[in-house]
């Protein structure tokens, strides 16, 4: 074959710098079609450069990428005779290539190295032929083509880092980027990631114990960090949800399809978190799950990128509407009734936090551990759905983004700027902390009613609990309510189940893009406590609340118009209630009731006296004074002190 070198420059040309054995592209460099192009050197895009690589560039050294590239064709060849690992890097934190292919032919060849936090896009096929791709720490590998995989096998494998809890006590859920035939188990599939910044091709394989203790151990290092003695994971909490809607006992031998999810325990490390290495080929392309009407079951992001939540569910929301992330929020023991953690959940509406105790939770991301569900389903994330019917969950390559870390969107959640959101939160005596996300949406098809993905239910209620209650369906509970376009006059059904004793408070967590006050109506007490300004603690005796409060966005005004055009007025004087009626309006009834909404009186007169006494025994506080007047009821407030 003719091996052409065809290089089209424009603004600055390619340096070739011998002094130090680069090559630099300042401008922009184009490789046609049916062209050839071998670099020996290490190669440099600068950030003023634009690669576009159309033919196929066979590269003996490293590529630093600090601008933009393109690839509509051809193929890049990382193949290199003289080094063990080349290494893409630089300050863009992206690169794109056609057809990528690893081949190296060096003696002691390990294979091509990602940095971290950076995204590799292949927009095709992906040929490991000869060597292992690295990708290290938080990079990540994206395929878009559509239809099936069509990745060739090769000796080579990818390995990809993911963190996972430290604590023994503590659950991750899941699910593996990458497949050994087909399949994958943890035998052959998931290594010590303990020492991975200084052996990043060659990790430990994990390994296995039943100890009594049920705890895992963390790895053992020599003086140089090296990994000795591998970490060993306790079998006692390998299990995987799948049909049978039931916990299913799993082992590291158990070989597992691609987008089931499976749970597993942390090690106990000293670090902050315990780093792990999944090894294999690569998942790529289309995937399926069958599920069944009812069935909950537990899948996750089965590829090496980050998948999109809201293109997830989109293109499965006939089978489910919302995903269920578990979170561990500080378990120190096995025994499941100490278990603090919690489900996550996100839809198309928004994400909420699990219900934790209350110093974890984070309304914005500015404080605390415990932040919403983002946008995007991190590698290996497990999560759980509840099925609505029959079928098959779709994944593909059209729902795959790069989100790294490093790009700012794993850390932090963002809604859309025409969206707006109220977190209201609630806590429960013994601390733990539920949040409820109410959204408005004005370009969505939301409204009051239940609306397939935008609504979520609790799959982990506690005993203490408030909700949302939508269509006045008094068995289910809501987190995630999606309405359209804000109302000032809008009323959201609210829950509230009180068990324990204590105190229970309702708190305004946080807003986005929303500026109007915010309130609980007390319906019974025809009231309204602005969360704007301050938390509410009902004053309500433990019981279920299914139709006394709602979330409001005015202050509630007391019905007094036919009474305050009659200059009637109600005060409290000398363990009397007095009643003034100037005008001698005509009042049928008269009603009090205290702060919990308890009628504690009730008078019935059918008169017209200027002067109504009723005398008034009852202990300090607040209470409620309702007259009723030819079918009119007007509300008046006193104080007794």
């Amino acid at each position: 074959m003719k091996h052409n070198y065809f290089v089209l420059w424009c603004l600055s040309l390619i340096s070739f710098l011998p002094v130090h054995s680069q090559i630099v592209n300042e401008g922009v460099l184009k490789i046609d079609s049916s062209t050839t192009v071998y670099f020996g050197d290490e190669y440099t895009n600068q950030s003023s450069g634009s690669h576009n690589n159309e033919g196929d560039l066979h590269l003996n050294n490293n590529f630093i990428n600090n601008g933009a590239t393109v690839s509509a064709a051809g193929t890049t060849y990382f193949n290199s005779s003289d080094l063990d690992i080349q290494n893409i890097s630089g300050t863009s934190s992206s690169i794109n290539f056609n057809n990528l292919e690893v081949n190296l032919s060096s003696v002691n060849k390990k294979g091509l190295s990602v940095a971290d936090h950076f995204g590799l896009t292949v927009s095709n096929i992906l040929s490991l032929v000869n060597g292992d791709l690295r990708l290290v720490g938080d990079a990540q590998l994206l395929q878009t083509h559509s239809g099936v995989n069509a990745n060739p096998l090769g000796s080579g494998k990818l390995l990809i880092d993911q963190q996972g809890i430290a604590s023994p006590y503590g659950f991750n859920y899941w699910s593996s980027p990458v497949n050994i035939g087909g399949t994958h188990s943890l035998t052959g599939g998931l290594f010590d990631g303990t020492d991975a910044s200084i052996n990043p091709f060659s990790p430990t394989q994990v390994s296995f114990s039943s100890a009594g203790s049920f705890n895992g151990i963390p790895s053992i290092v020599d003086g140089g960090g090296n990994v000795t003695t591998p970490l060993s994971i306790n079998r006692r909490w390998l299990y995987k949800h799948y049909q049978p809607t039931s916990w299913a006992q799993i082992d590291e031998t158990t070989n597992l399809s691609t987008g089931l999810g499976f749970t597993m325990k942390g090690t106990n490390t000293g670090d902050a978190e315990q780093n792990y290495v999944f090894k294999g080929d690569p998942n790529n392309g289309n995937y399926q799950v069958s599920v069944n009407t009812g069935e909950y079951l537990l899948l996750g992001n089965p590829y090496p990128s980050a998948i999109d939540a809201t293109l997830f569910i989109t293109a499965n929301l006939t089978l489910f509407d919302a995903l269920y992330f578990w979170v561990d929020g500080g378990t120190t023991s096995h025994y499941t009734s100490n278990y603090l953690g919690g489900y996550a959940i996100r839809n198309l509406a928004a994400g909420t936090p699990p219900s934790v105790p209350a110093p974890l939770i984070s309304g914005l991301g500015d404080a605390g551990s415990v932040i919403p569900p983002t946008q995007y389903i991190d590698v290996a994330q497990g999560f759980f759905i509840e099925a609505k019917a029959n079928g098959n969950v779709t994944l593909d390559n059209s729902q795959r983004v790069i989100r790294t870390a490093g790009s700012g969107s794993v850390n932090f959640y963002r809604t859309l700027e025409e969206n707006s959101t109220v977190r209201i939160g609630y806590e429960d005596p013994e601390g733990f902390h539920r949040q409820l996300a109410l959204v408005f949406m004005p370009n969505s098809p939301t409204d009051m009613n239940y609306n397939p993905g935008y609504d979520a239910l609790m799959i982990d209620p506690r005993d203490d609990e408030l909700f949302f209650i939508i269509e006045n369906d008094l068995d289910k509970k809501y987190v995630i309510q999606g309405v359209g376009a804000f109302d000032d006059l809008v009323e959201i059904p609210l829950g509230l189940i009180m068990t324990e004793a204590g105190t229970h408070t309702i708190m305004l967590d946080a807003v986005e893009n929303f500026d109007s006050p915010v309130y609980i109506k007390d319906v019974v007490l025809n009231m309204t406590y602005n969360l704007t300004e301050g938390n509410f603690i009902p004053a309500v005796p433990l019981g279920s609340y299914l139709d006394r409060f709602k979330l409001v966005f005015q202050p509630q005004t007391l019905n007094t118009d036919v009474f305050l055009e009659n200059d009637t007025k109600v005060y409290y004087s000398s363990n009397n209630i007095i009643i003034k009626n100037p005008n001698s309006l005509h009042i049928d009834k008269v009603s009090i009731l205290n702060e919990l909404g308890q009628v504690i009186q009730t008078k019935i007169f059918g008169t017209n006296d200027n002067k109504i006494l009723i005398p008034f025994n009852q202990t300090e506080g607040l209470y409620l004074i309702n007259l009723e007047s030819e079918g009119s009821i007007s509300s008046f407030k006193i104080l007794k002190y």
